[in-house]
């Protein structure tokens, strides 16, 4: 199923408002991009965006780009409203990324049947139009 917004209720629900530990994030999506931060001190990934790494707790926090390829944690298929943006049935699912581990990211499936979604199923980044200058990084069955 094709996820579908309620275009009438997309300016009450989406209107990202970013801390400012989170601008990087949004900036790259904004670019069609997708960036998680990555410590300068322990090299270990973050998401999502935080002030301070949990792990060695330092404050030098970088962005680097993500391969955007991941599989499925888990997922979840709401077939009642449980928000008036969003058409019901639509898929969210847990991504835990191949190259940014252990990074794990919320979003929404692209083209995608419930009944075809399954846990360890390879997925590609992509990326949806709420409005026309602003995307949400989106999840699609990977093809290669």
């Amino acid at each position: 199923m094709a996820l579908q917004l309620n275009r009438r209720y997309v300016k009450y629900f989406f209107e990202p408002v970013a801390e400012s530990f989170e601008e990087g994030f949004w900036e790259a999506v904004k670019r069609r991009e997708l960036v998680f931060q990555r410590c300068g001190q322990c090299r270990e990934w973050l998401h999502p965006p935080r002030p301070m790494c949990h792990k060695c707790k330092s404050f030098d926090l970088r962005w680097e780009k993500s391969t955007g390829k991941g599989k499925i944690y888990s997922y979840v298929t709401f077939t009642r409203e449980v928000n008036p943006l969003y058409v019901v049935p639509f898929e969210v699912v847990l991504v835990e990324m191949d190259d940014e581990k252990p990074v794990r990211m919320v979003a929404n499936m692209l083209d995608t049947k419930p009944e075809e979604l399954y846990i360890g199923m390879p997925v590609e980044l992509d990326f949806f139009d709420v409005t026309p200058k602003q995307p949400i990084p989106i999840f699609k069955k990977r093809t290669a």
